[in-house]
């Protein structure tokens, strides 16, 4: 498991599975929200933030983290 300076902050995988999505970037329903206006961010608060943003925390979108944007 990858370990981060941030204590809030969490994979991609684990915050997009917090969404109830899968974890695979092909995958259908987590395209179409990944394409919303508001993304889940990678902070173990439950935090969503815009595509390029980051929560209060520190935690970026998963679309950053993924390097997506």
């Amino acid at each position: 498991m990858a370990t981060f300076k941030n204590p809030h902050r969490v994979s991609v995988k684990q915050a997009l599975e917090e969404y109830g999505l899968d974890s695979s970037i092909e995958n259908e329903n987590t395209q179409r929200v990944l394409l919303d206006s508001v993304v889940p961010a990678c902070c173990d608060e439950g935090c969503e933030v815009e595509p390029d943003g980051r929560c209060e925390h520190g935690c970026p979108s998963v679309l950053l983290a993924l390097g997506v944007i």
